[in-house]
């Protein structure tokens, strides 16, 4: 039995702009994503007569409803290939704003793509991962990108260098539906920023990067959570050059312009209540570290 092992990385948003409410159900937006270094690890075998999952790591769903199997059956159902079983070991935070379940997704297409030969262009995965959820392409991608429509619109950014990351996680979950329906559009200025961010990475310029940092999501669930303000105002304090909410939440990023200034972080933020890691980022999307047979 064939078997590989592939890391999917977490992305953190340096930059999230909510544009309008589209006709599909879903918000027009524009974002900077940027894949950083905290994974989970997925090991594939195949060619199976059935999909099968194991989760382990962290408490989430291990049925159908479960990204990682959903990926299996629409990779299945669309190439007529054959079923995969999967372990997943689980590291990043679930419902945190840092495309876990996303990551998955976009590991299982690119692994299960990979293992069972199916020379499937980056294009036509990204078109699977669509279906999936509106962040897949990226993750099948990864590196840094601007992010418009969905999010699926991607441009290619320049690697982002000299900034490292302090994640930091309260307790709570928070439903991305819920916080696009707190957020009220057109009351900020964080399409600019969007774009402050976009060239601040074209410039390698850490310091405009980290003035830029915007999130129109933050504010609805900030109210809704003080633990997410909580956070905030721990990274400011302990140092972080610039902070802003991932994606829909709760996680909260700092910024830091290199790994001993990111763990000086960290370790001030122990024992404050949040999950604490640190990250710096990825040039490329999900990873194949181990194949065999």
């Amino acid at each position: 039995m064939a078997w590989l092992e592939i890391d999917a990385y977490a992305k953190v948003n340096l930059g999230l702009a909510v544009l309008s409410r589209r006709t599909d159900g879903y918000h027009e937006i524009d974002t900077v994503f940027q894949a950083v270094s905290l994974c989970d690890t997925l090991r594939l075998e195949g060619p199976r007569d059935r999909i099968s999952l194991q989760v382990s790591g962290r408490d989430v769903e291990h049925g159908e409803s479960n990204l990682a199997y959903r990926a299996a059956r629409v990779l299945s159902d669309e190439t007529g290939c054959a079923a995969l079983s999967i372990e997943l070991t689980k590291r990043i935070p679930v419902a945190a704003g840092l495309g876990g379940g996303s990551a998955d997704a976009a590991a299982v297409l690119t692994g299960g793509n990979e293992l069972l030969g199916l020379e499937l262009s980056r294009a036509e995965l990204e078109a699977l991962g669509l279906a999936l959820g509106s962040d897949v392409p990226f993750f099948i991608r990864g590196g840094t990108a601007r992010g418009r429509g969905r999010g699926e619109q991607l441009e290619e950014l320049p690697p982002l260098r000299d900034v490292w990351f302090v994640l930091s996680t309260p307790g709570v979950a928070v439903r991305a539906a819920d916080a696009y329906r707190a957020v009220r559009i057109g009351l900020t200025e964080s399409e600019e920023s969007t774009k402050l961010s976009s060239s601040a990475i074209r410039n390698a310029d850490a310091d405009a990067l980290a003035s830029a940092l915007a999130n129109d999501l933050e504010a609805g669930v900030a109210s809704a959570y003080p633990e997410v303000a909580a956070a905030k105002r721990a990274l400011v304090d302990a140092g972080a050059a610039g902070v802003v909410m991932s994606g829909s939440g709760p996680t909260v990023v700092g910024l830091a312009q290199s790994e001993e200034a990111a763990r000086a972080i960290a370790s001030r933020l122990q024992g404050r209540g949040s999950e604490i890691h640190i990250a710096e980022p990825i040039d490329t999307g999900c990873r194949i570290t181990r194949r065999g047979v």
